[in-house]
């Protein structure tokens, strides 16, 4: 080759090597620049076909990855069927070699290479007879292989071989530069998104920071939860609606034509709690499905908390995954400046409560010489007990003054609405005690509905099951206050050992019984009920029998043997031999009807003195406190 020749060869090579690293510096992409490569080892080497090959993503085989004047089917079918294995048991081939030993290795002839016979009709229809394969080494490791296609048989010389892996060289410089800018750009982006995430992040935690701080200013100011509730509609454009959770509503706003339906929200109260929030969730936004005859309601709530009690709700339409991030923050900010609120209202129930409780304390406990304070006092906060009011008792445990106060208060102010002068509600020796006015027209029999409603409160609050209630009265002397309240405990009690259903027990209920819880004095009724029984009281402590149980439940089952025998999980005639027992040690015939008659009294009389004689216990054993702290909520 002549020096002219030669300088010309030496700058078509420096040009393609020029082109390849202008490539580069555009930032073509990968698939462009080995295909690049592969034209260029073409046109430099006069070549027919050229493919470039890199290992897949687990390294198993190569793949063909650029490639110059090979057909489209061709490279699709290497990579499909027949693939060139890195591993495992395979049949040598020249790109496998080159790629493990990192040298040159050629085919002169693909018909007459036995190692090749899987390759043999694709090269065939592609139109090569001779191939050689050349690795693309890097420092570190071998990239891929470039492999150059013939037409004719050919015979690679060291020359050519020379020249190849002098490309092959440059064509590894430029392929790691690739996947280097490559890479690096993609960081670059990477990087540039979570700056514009932090940007946007902070932006909302701005936003989110200036809403709280209203609200907060809104409770600070004493604005009230309507104020708040109206601040958060228009922060979100919603309506918005807060509900205590026993289903009272404190507030609720439209916007723009739209309202919640606040008598689903307020019957929410009764629907199972675990599959909308629980105490780990506070604060966290909840889908909420509300039954509807029109159809499911979504709507979506925040829980707010004091002290790890749920307390309230705050609601707006919709669905959590409908709302912008600004409008769940607000939503999550505003149960904080709520709760504040709540516990202002709460503190100041708390005070209104201890001084009923004193009030009720002074009454119940037969303070009389306190009466012209007393009247003084309650005028003082909208009461009149020189008029005839009812007693309302409902059994409680005294550590649950706590749960009950604030349940029973908004639900007290809703049961008294506009009466005045105004019912006296409050605790006392383990009981809630509502002093309820009566008009000159009004039965004591209409209250039964308020004795129901804080049965029904104290049950839920506490989880206590089914309490009782009992009323009693009129009571129209300060004196007589005393007497109504033991009355009310005696019928409380006695429900509670008769094993009665939860409800409100008026004394007329009770018939003669009712009589007998209002007497002073059980004495003579004690010596009667023992005239009667007494036999067989001293059979059973003697003889370890139950007959007189056996003769309750006769009584009660209107002296049917067999009835008597279910409910004593025994035989019948095991029962009938035990009235026979009975009526001898009596003297009695239980079917005579002035007999059955006396003896069922004697019964009832006997409740009266148990349930008396629990009642004492139970004052013997509660202790006289004030009003709870506010800690215990």
């Amino acid at each position: 080759m002549g020096p002219d020749r030669m300088a010309q060869h030496l700058q078509e090579w420096l040009q393609a090597l020029a082109h390849i690293g202008a490539a580069v510096n555009h930032g073509v992409s990968l698939g462009e620049l080995l295909d690049l490569i592969a034209k260029t080892a073409c046109k430099l080497m006069s070549y027919d076909f050229c493919a470039i090959t890199i290992p897949d993503a687990t390294s198993q085989v190569l793949v063909i990855e650029g490639s110059y004047g090979l057909s489209a089917d061709y490279v699709r079918e290497v990579n499909a069927t027949h693939p060139i294995r890195l591993h495992g048991v395979h049949t040598p081939t020249p790109s496998g070699q080159a790629f493990a030993m990192g040298i040159p290795v050629q085919i002169e002839e693909f018909g007459s290479d036995p190692a090749m016979l899987a390759w043999r009709a694709a090269a065939r229809d592609q139109g090569f007879s001779s191939m050689i394969s050349v690795p693309l080494n890097s420092a570190d490791e071998t990239l891929g292989t470039i492999n150059c296609y013939t037409r004719s048989p050919h015979h690679f010389t060291k020359a050519e071989e020379s020249r190849l892996l002098m490309l092959a060289d440059q064509a590894s410089v430029a392929i790691t530069t690739s996947r280097l800018r490559s890479n690096e750009t993609k960081r670059i982006m990477k990087l540039n998104e979570l700056n514009a995430s932090l940007e946007e992040r902070y932006e909302l935690q701005r936003q989110a920071e200036a809403i709280h701080e209203r609200l907060m200013a809104l409770a600070l100011e004493g604005g009230g939860v309507r104020a708040l509730g109206e601040a958060l509609a228009e922060i979100l454009d919603r309506p918005v609606a807060v509900s205590e959770t026993n289903g009272t509503i404190l507030c609720h706003f439209e916007r723009d034509g739209v309202s919640l339906p606040v008598t689903l929200i307020a019957k929410a109260a009764g629907l199972p709690r675990n599959d909308v929030m629980s105490t780990g969730n506070a604060g966290l936004l909840a889908d909420v499905h509300l039954p509807d005859p029109t159809g499911t309601r979504n709507l979506v709530r925040v829980s707010v908390m004091i002290k790890e009690k749920l307390v309230a709700w705050i609601w707006t339409n919709g669905r959590v995954s409908e709302l912008r991030p600004l409008d769940r923050q607000a939503m999550e900010r505003s149960a904080a400046p709520l709760a504040l609120e709540l516990l202002r209202i709460r503190t100041a129930t708390q005070a209104d409560w201890q001084e009923t409780g004193e009030i009720l304390s002074g009454l119940l406990s037969g303070r009389g010489h306190y009466a012209t304070a007393l009247l003084a006092q309650t005028a003082r906060l909208g009461h009149d007990l020189s008029l005839p009011h009812a007693v309302v008792a409902v059994r409680i445990e005294p550590r649950h003054e706590g749960y009950l106060t604030y349940g029973l208060a908004p639900a007290f102010s809703g049961m008294a609405g506009q009466i005045s002068p105004r019912p006296l509600l409050g605790f006392h020796e383990g009981y809630v005690v509502a002093l309820w006015p009566l008009g000159p027209t009004t039965p004591i029999g209409e209250l039964r509905g308020i004795g129901d409603e804080v049965r029904r409160i104290a049950s839920e609050r506490t989880q206590m099951g089914g309490a009782h209630a009992a009323i009693t009265g009129p009571v129209t002397s300060i004196a007589d206050y005393p007497a109504a309240f033991a009355t009310a405990r005696g019928a409380i009690e006695l429900a509670a050992l008769r094993k009665a259903s939860p409800g409100t027990v008026m004394l007329s209920d009770l018939g003669l019984v009712g009589l007998l819880l209002q007497l002073p004095n059980v004495s003579a009724l004690s010596h009667y009920a023992d005239d009667v029984l007494g036999p067989l009281r001293a059979n059973d402590a003697t003889q370890d029998s139950l007959l007189l149980s056996t003769l309750s439940a006769l009584i009660h089952n209107n002296l049917n043997a067999r009835k008597t025998a279910e409910q004593l999980h025994t035989q019948e005639d095991i029962v009938v031999e035990a009235r026979r027992r009975i009526e001898d040690l009596l003297a009695l015939n239980l079917s005579r009807l002035s007999d059955l008659t006396r003896i069922s009294m004697a019964l009832e009389v006997e409740d009266v003195i148990e349930a008396r004689q629990r009642q004492s216990t139970i004052d013997v054993q509660t202790p006289r406190t004030s009003s709870p702290e506010l800690e215990n909520t």
